[in-house]
C-alpha cells in the first residue's frame, strides 16, 4: 500500500477543490436585436464592474447583421425568408425564423471550439434564444444557470418545441414593469418555464438596470452558483 503516493492524491484532489472554489465564473453573454457584442458590453458595463470579483464576462455577436444598420446584429427573424430586407418583431405570431439554424449552428462551434462556460447572461432576444438554446440535448457544455434581462419566450410557433418541458437550469430573470418593447406578461411566460426561476422586476424599462438591488441579487444569483461548484 503506497501511502506516499495517496498521500500525494489527496493533496492534489485539495488543491483542485481550492482551485474551483477560488476561480470566476466563466459567463458568455448575448446581446439583443440590433444591437452587437460592443453595444452591450457597453451597456453592461456598470454591472460588471459590481460583478468582477465573481464573474469574467465573454461577449460574441450574433451572426446575421441587420440591413441597413452599422453596429447592428440579430440571432434570427420573424419575417418570411423571401422578404427583403429581414426584420425581427418580438410581438409577432411569425411562422418563420430565418437564420435561427444558422445561429444555432454558430453558438454550437463556439462551444465546442472554447473553454467551457459556467453560464450565460443574456438581453432581450438573446435572452429568448438563451432559453431555447437550454432545450437542445446536443448542445456542448449547456450553461448551468442563466442571467436573463428583459427576456421573453419566443412567439414565433416553430419554436413551441423548445417549451415542451420545463428547464431545469438555475435562472435569474430581470425585468422592467415599464418595458415598451417587452410586454410584462411576455417575460413572465418566459419565467414559468423555468422549475426555480428567481425573478426581480423594476420600475424601469427595456435595458440592464444597475440599481443597488438589481446588484445585489446577482451578486447573491452568482455566489449560489459558484458554491454548487
Amino acid at each position: 500500500y503506497n501511502l506516499s503516493k495517496t498521500f500525494d492524491n489527496l493533496i492534489h484532489q485539495n488543491c483542485t477543490h481550492i482551485h474551483m472554489a477560488n476561480r470566476k465564473l466563466r459567463i458568455l453573454c448575448l446581446h439583443g436585436y440590433r444591437q452587437s457584442d460592443i453595444s452591450f458590453r457597453e451597456k453592461t458595463g456598470g454591472l460588471r464592474k459590481s460583478l468582477k470579483s465573481l464573474a469574467e464576462f465573454e461577449f460574441i455577436r450574433a451572426p446575421h447583421a441587420v440591413y441597413g444598420e452599422s453596429d447592428s446584429f440579430s440571432w434570427f427573424y420573424s419575417n418570411p425568408a423571401t422578404h427583403n430586407p429581414l426584420s425581427y418583431d418580438c410581438l409577432s405570431h411569425s411562422t418563420e425564423d430565418p437564420g435561427f439554424d444558422e445561429s444555432v449552428k454558430f453558438i454550437k462551434n463556439h462551444l465546442k471550439e472554447s473553454e467551457p462556460y459556467d453560464g450565460i447572461m443574456a438581453f432581450s432576444q438573446g435572452a429568448c434564444f438563451a432559453s431555447m438554446l437550454l432545450a437542445m440535448p446536443d448542445l456542448p457544455s449547456p450553461p448551468s444557470f442563466v442571467l436573463l434581462f428583459c427576456g421573453f419566450k419566443s412567439r414565433i410557433t416553430k419554436h413551441d418545441c423548445y417549451y415542451t418541458q420545463p428547464f431545469s437550469t438555475a435562472s435569474l430573470h430581470v425585468f422592467g414593469q415599464n418595458d415598451l418593447v417587452i410586454p410584462t406578461d411576455m417575460s413572465e411566460k418566459l419565467t414559468a418555464c423555468f422549475k426555480d426561476a428567481t425573478v426581480l422586476t423594476h420600475e424601469g424599462g427595456h435595458f440592464v438596470p444597475t440599481t443597488a438591488a438589481v446588484r445585489n441579487m446577482c451578486k447573491e444569483f452568482l455566489r449560489r452558483q459558484s458554491d454548487s461548484f
